[in-house]
């Protein structure tokens, strides 16, 4: 039914039933026709209303593989007592005083849904809508109290290389032949007219299939992982989503100038070098230049092929070799590096910006490790660490100037509000300690912090004093850990130290030597790994890596460093999200809390605190995050503390360390 055609009575009645619901099927539809279950993602002002089964009782469902025209209609005959209601969003020409009801009435039933369970395909997406287009009726804690379940969601944990892309895809799985739902340019009528069977079977195969991914996540052990983790994660990335975040545009503008009269610059630089002109982004003239041109492969040791093609590479690794040799690699590297920051992080964010703000869509389904991921923009991406560049002066007598550019400091908090970010310390080599049980790792992080833990490392494996660590010796440790961590290899952790490839191998060996422990770990894995075909983290998350059995040695061993990779990072993923989980909690509970959590940056969170909240929220965030050390999800605590460094500041890039209160 269409809710405007209702009497006062059926009204009233209509109310009663969905709050007697078992369960509420919804899907949004936008001004093209189409809707959730045949679009990718729509934009929240594109929506013209909102579609809703309402799952009046429990279903007994044939086999969902068995999708033939008969079991259709037996089922569709057993699901008779469903109800089918249309909530009209957009603006309608009846009288002011009419459309005012209409909405009220409407507010009234999404607040009834909001309160049931849920089922939809992009939950999020919905959700964040709800948001946008009620958000002076729907506060974002009355969000935090709903269940949603998305089989988007479910699908892709049960198989975490699968991002599921579409309805369609979905139900690819479950019916032999697919239901597609057509896209009609027909007014809001018209629609429901000629699509309304269709709309509904696809509706009420969603639940089918949401009911079918529950028993499956049951049955492979996911469900509490499901519940714990992925439901609750879909409401806060929705509450993120609807966050503005200031941005100064202003200086963004200048910053994009400056970097793009360096760039011109050198590229007039790199084509004096070269003593030709050629195009610095493409790979092939560059190559044609150092190699074939300039030769500069045979004035150094082999210089690596790329995979695919087999051709000398011109990567951030070769240019590094290179550097010393002429004057052109270093240009192109500085090239590079500019260019990245104008395109991505300058340029990248203004053309997200909306009147001064910016706020990041967030994928949960985007790796197979578990980390959330963010774009338009990838404020994830958006690195810590200033740059410098040279503006040079063309008046005679005046010198040329530095200028440090920072993405981060662009990014501002609102008058009366501070940012906090929340960073897990060293939260990868704690869990690594925790699951390896090795001693000289727990020792490290259960005494009482006083020296850089990178630091400490490498005094232990190179067995020399703390204060006679240098630098370089710091860096191979740190390195060394994170390509064990990272599942790197030999090849990538000698890009990074400039080294060859047989004294990473040895730098490997010899620390693994050292670290027992690490070493009976990762072995420990890959077996668990050949016998099982999966990896598993600590609160149950799954990884299948078929290729462990693989003949070819090459892709053997990437699995093999794929699973040690997925148990650390994937239980660092759990970790930062059960922390996202407690928090968004404790906040929508709270009667005075207005914290926002904004960005998710792996092991950091990142909040917008009213000032005056600053120290409550803080102390509330710190104990919370370190208390998971006990959570009680794990079978048992972790066997290290976990630590959480605060900051804050007015400027993402100007954070200064919260201190101890």
């Amino acid at each position: 039914c269409d809710i405007r055609n209702l009497e006062h009575e059926e009204k009233s009645q209509l109310i009663m039933i969905i709050k007697e619901a078992v369960a509420l099927v919804v899907t949004m539809v936008f001004q093209d026709g189409s809707s959730q279950l045949s679009s990718d993602e729509g934009l929240f002002s594109s929506v013209r209303g909102i579609v809703v089964l309402i799952k009046r009782q429990t279903d007994q469902f044939c086999s969902s593989s068995d999708s033939s025209v008969a079991n259709l209609i037996v089922w569709d005959a057993c699901t008779r007592n469903d109800k089918f209601i249309y909530l009209k969003l957009e603006h309608s020409s009846v009288s002011e005083h009419e459309e005012q009801g209409h909405k009220e009435y409407i507010r009234e039933i999404l607040f009834q849904i909001l309160h049931r369970t849920v089922i939809c395909f992009n939950a999020k997406d919905f959700l964040r809508t709800l948001l946008r287009v009620y958000g002076n009726d729907i506060n974002w804690k009355q969000v935090a109290d709903c269940v949603v379940l998305d089989p988007r969601i479910a699908a892709w944990l049960i198989n975490p290389s699968d991002t599921v892309p579409s309805f369609e895809y979905l139900i690819h799985k479950h019916f032999e032949k697919p239901v597609s739902e057509r896209k009609i340019d027909y007014s809001w009528l018209l629609f429901f007219l000629n699509q309304h069977q269709n709309l509904v079977l696809n509706l009420k195969i969603l639940y089918t299939v949401m009911m079918d991914l529950a028993g499956e996540l049951q049955d492979q052990g996911l469900w509490k992982l499901f519940c714990t983790l992925e439901l609750p994660l879909i409401k806060i990335l929705a509450v993120m989503e609807t966050h503005k975040i200031h941005v100064n545009k202003e200086e963004l503008k200048r910053t994009s100038k400056i970097l793009g009269l360096r760039l011109k610059e050198l590229e007039q630089e790199a084509h004096r070098a070269a003593g030709q002109q050629f195009l610095l982004t493409s790979s092939s003239q560059l190559r044609e230049v150092l190699f074939e041109k300039l030769k500069l492969h045979m004035l150094c040791e082999r210089v690596p092929r790329t995979e695919m093609q087999h051709l000398q590479s011109t990567s951030e690794v070769v240019l590094n070799k290179l550097q010393d040799l002429h004057p052109l690699p270093k240009i192109i590297l500085e090239y590079r590096r500019v260019h990245k920051i104008k395109s991505t992080y300058v340029d990248g964010l203004l053309s997200c910006m909306k009147k001064g703000f910016i706020s990041s869509t967030w994928n949960q389904t985007g790796t197979v490790t578990g980390r959330i991921s963010a774009k338009h923009p990838n404020i994830q991406g958006i690195s810590k660490h200033p740059v410098q560049i040279i503006q040079k002066q063309y008046v005679k007598g005046k010198e040329n100037e530095i200028v440090t550019i920072s993405p981060r400091t662009l990014f501002v908090s609102a008058e009366g509000y501070t940012f906090l970010a929340a960073d897990f310390s060293h939260i990868e080599l704690r869990i690594l300690a925790h699951l390896s049980c090795d001693p000289e790792l727990l020792k490290l992080f259960q005494e009482p912090e006083t020296t850089d833990v990178f630091t400490i490392l490498a005094s232990q494996w190179k067995g020399i004093p703390r204060e006679q660590v240098k630098h370089a010796d710091r860096e191979q440790a740190k390195r060394v850990v994170y390509s064990i961590v990272y599942g790197a290899g030999k090849e990538r952790l000698a890009g990074c130290l400039g080294i060859t490839p047989l004294q990473a191998g040895q730098f490997i060996e010899s620390f693994l030597v050292k670290y027992k422990k690490i070493h009976d770990f990762t072995k420990k894995t890959i077996e668990q790994c050949h016998n099982e075909g999966y990896v598993v983290s600590i609160m149950g998350r799954k990884r299948h890596l078929p290729n462990i059995s693989a003949q070819d040695y090459r892709l053997r061993t990437q699995a093999e460093r794929q699973a040690v990779n997925f148990v650390v990072q994937g239980s660092a993923a759990d970790l930062c999200k059960m922390a996202m989980v407690e928090i968004f909690t404790s906040v929508a509970i709270s009667p005075t809390l207005t914290a926002r959590l904004f960005a998710q940056i792996h092991d950091e969170l990142l909040f917008e605190v009213e000032d005056s909240q600053i120290q409550e929220f803080s102390a509330l965030v710190k104990r919370t995050m370190e208390s998971l050390q006990q959570i009680k999800a794990l079978e048992m605590p972790l066997k290290v503390p976990l630590k959480v460094i605060l900051t804050t500041g007015k400027s993402w890039g100007c954070m200064t360390e919260l201190q101890a209160m």
